[in-house]
């Protein structure tokens, strides 16, 4: 990702205007969609084919049955602002991240989980690269960056630069793998966007 100098507030704010660069999460409770202009520090994806393995006596090795394949997602990224009316908006914009991890409530019982989707440019997308990714996080963790310092006014005090990770766990919504006729059965742009078409324009060059 860029380095950006935080005494630079234009570089910041076109930073935070480049549609590539916008982490998008959004709550499947309220549809309420939260945009960070997301400076990555860390990002890995994981996927885990699941199989379930039956000893048989007289075999050297087990009976293995294919269960599925688990897709988890690990994310950390950090959130800047040069000024203190951009501090005091991300801070807005960490608690409503926050407030999706709980669930929703009808009566006093719960509900509805909190469930999310959650999209980044090619890196994170649906099966056709057009939307976000379903599914829950098993953890989120705040960080204010000290050593950057923070803004202070009568309210309070506002970081400017904010670290935030957390772990991902996807839900596929299709059924993913190889068709009868050998061929990818799921949308093309699985699991990186259109990369066929990014690769097809530079072998024109």
């Amino acid at each position: 990702m860029p380095t950006i100098n935080l005494s630079d507030i234009q570089a910041v704010k076109d930073y935070a205007t480049d549609g590539l660069a916008v982490l998008k999460i959004t709550s499947m409770i309220t549809g309420y969609e939260e945009r960070f202009p997301a400076f990555l520090t860390d990002f890995s994806q994981t996927f885990t084919p699941k199989w379930n393995e039956e000893e048989v006596y007289g075999r050297m090795d087990p009976i293995a049955s294919y269960q599925g394949t688990k897709r988890t997602m690990s994310l950390s990224f950090d959130v800047i602002s040069a000024e203190q009316a951009g501090a005091k908006e991300n801070m807005l914009k960490c608690q409503n991240l926050i407030q999706m991890t709980y669930p929703a409530y009808k009566d006093g019982v719960i509900s509805r989980p909190p469930l999310i989707k959650v999209k980044f440019a090619n890196l994170i997308c649906d099966q056709n690269g057009e939307k976000g990714l379903l599914g829950w996080m098993d953890n989120l963790s705040w960080k204010p960056d000290i050593a950057m310092g923070m803004f202070k006014s009568p309210e309070g005090f506002y970081p400017k630069v904010i670290n935030l990770s957390f772990g991902f766990n996807i839900l596929h919504q299709q059924s993913l793998g190889i068709s009868d006729d050998n061929k990818w059965r799921g949308g093309d742009a699985f699991p990186f966007g259109n990369v066929k078409d990014a690769a097809n324009f530079g072998d024109e060059q």
